[in-house]
């Protein structure tokens, strides 16, 4: 067979391949992470499964979430496609496979070819993967067409749920002439979740395959790899797990206990030397546990071997240097010891010496040293490292902080929520104007996400508050004044300026009856 027949230019001339897209940011690039998780996709925009927004977000119908690549299969089902007629079921989309795989190419044309891609794209593959891998094998159909058509939606789809299901379909009837391209595609985080599986499945070294791909990808994409790497056996793959590969850019959590079970957590820092990448990753793995404790994965509480091994990590750290990623994993762990998420499940005499051992490492004094000199240099991109230490250990940070603000950061430095989020009076006016000042010299698309951020921060600040949320109000982005209306019918009445009531009727698609409550009548500005 040749795949001539299957290429559709057509298809491929209206919009931009997966194909092209993913081959444009590796040479761009390198192999990955790319940024933003190689968003915007082709089929960014209004589609048939929500819309994308500019930055490749894409926002489901249904929800109104918005969700960066692979969220979405990840957390929830997608949209069904708004079209007229239901989305063909497993059983009815392998029955127009094996109905098209004998007339295989050269014999099917681009107009079969486009029809396929139209029909595939009102898919929802996530729902359909298994269930269409399960009526595949049971019909029997021959792995050299599945191949070469999993390999044509692959490189020629335009939407995301066709080149999805050409990734099932390498999965099926794939082998190492396909490695390659599985790869490329799956650098996509949007694509991880297909091409991690059919690499599992077709190549011979499924899981060093799986992780060359899970290198490649930080986000929803590195979750979702890792999570196929579950209980391989591999040394290396082991080693990695437990001093990187847990690491994503959504939380930590999702994979702390996989790594720390899948990795053997307890058995590598058991051993007498315990390297420097080693001791971090495992401080952060139990952080992440505690952190998670009752959230989306296993949580500490959960670790069978979390007695002996917060142990061993203890002594560990004590023997070593102090840095700031590490106290701040220390943190985590005695917070959760002091607010246990709930009865833990280890004998009470060993809670009680954990809790001790952790408290009075916490309090060595060579933690304050470090945090104090950390915050002395307000130029530093990482300052806001120490911030939440700082609070823990009951170090006063104002100075520093407004210091910091002094220096002119982004209005998206955490440095900003920190000193919005827990300002006196006495700061309050002085760093509303810092921040309305920065906010006069800030581009977009920066400035809409900042004057969301301060449409939230502002509940806290309703007397000096108002020229940043008339900013808000007036934004072009609808969810910033909607945010900011919401902050602005939470202001006790009489915050509400004359100004305000002006601008509230002017804009009546704001709703001035959002503002009205309990001892809210007439005109919003008039004396409560």
């Amino acid at each position: 067979m040749t795949g001539t027949g299957w290429t559709r230019d057509a298809i491929a001339a209206a919009h931009p391949t997966f194909f092209h897209h993913a081959r444009t940011l590796r040479h761009r690039y390198g192999p990955g992470p790319w940024p933003d998780s190689g968003d915007p996709l082709p089929d960014a925009g209004p589609t048939d499964t929500g819309t994308s927004t500019s930055t490749g977000t894409r926002t489901s119908t249904r929800t109104g979430l918005g969700f960066v690549g692979g969220g979405e299969d990840a957390l929830l089902r997608p949209d069904p496609a708004p079209h007229g007629t239901a989305p063909p079921t497993a059983a009815e989309l392998a029955g127009h496979l094996a109905h098209l795989l004998p007339t295989a190419p050269p014999g099917l044309g681009g107009e079969a070819f486009t029809r396929l891609h139209e029909l595939l794209a009102t898919c929802s593959p996530i729902d359909l993967a298994d269930d269409l891998s399960a009526e595949i094998r049971r019909r029997g159909l021959p792995s050299d067409g599945l191949r070469l058509l999993g390999r044509q939606l692959a490189r020629h789809g335009t939407h995301r749920a066709p080149v999805k299901i050409g990734l099932v379909l390498l999965g099926l009837g794939g082998d190492t002439r396909d490695r390659d391209l599985l790869l490329l595609l799956g650098s996509l985080d949007e694509l991880t979740l297909y091409a991690a599986v059919a690499l599992h499945r077709s190549q011979p070294d499924g899981d060093r395959a799986v992780h060359a791909l899970a290198r490649r990808v930080a986000g929803w994409g590195r979750i979702q790899a890792v999570r196929t790497l579950r209980d391989t056996p591999d040394p290396r793959i082991k080693a990695w797990l437990l001093r990187e590969g847990f690491r994503n850019t959504i939380t930590d959590e999702y994979l702390a206990h996989l790594a720390a079970t899948t990795g053997d957590l307890h058995r590598a820092l058991g051993r007498p030397h315990v390297d420097t990448p080693l001791l971090n990753g495992g401080g952060r793995i139990l952080a992440a546990m505690a952190e998670g404790q009752g959230g989306p994965a296993p949580g500490l509480a959960d670790y069978a071997h979390a007695v002996p091994v917060l142990r061993r990590y203890a002594d560990l750290v004590q023997a070593r240097t102090p840095t700031l990623a590490r106290l701040r994993d220390l943190i985590a762990i005695t917070l959760f010891f002091r607010h246990p998420p709930g009865e833990l499940p280890w004998p009470p005499a060993d809670i009680t010496s954990l809790t001790a051992r952790y408290e009075d490492l916490l309090h060595a004094s060579h933690w304050r040293t470090l945090v104090h000199d950390h915050l002395a240099d307000p130029h530093r991109p990482d300052f806001h490292l120490a911030l939440r230490p700082a609070e823990v250990l009951h170090l006063d940070a104002t100075a520093p902080l407004l210091a910091r603000l002094e220096t002119g950061p982004s209005l998206l430095d955490p440095a900003w929520f920190r000193a919005l989020g827990s300002a006196d009076r006495r700061h309050a006016a002085h760093l509303l104007d810092l921040a309305e000042r920065r906010l006069a010299t800030t581009p977009r698309p920066e400035r809409d996400h900042a004057l969301l951020v301060l449409a939230h921060l502002l509940r806290r600040h309703p007397e000096h508050g108002w020229p940043l949320l008339r900013s808000a109000l007036t934004d072009s982005t609808p969810e910033v004044r909607r945010t900011a209306l919401s902050t602005l019918a939470a202001w006790p009445a009489h915050t509400l300026t004359p100004e305000a009531a002006d601008l509230l009727l002017q804009r009546p698609e704001m709703g001035l009856g959002a503002v009205s409550g309990p001892g809210r009548t007439g005109r919003p500005g008039d004396p409560p």
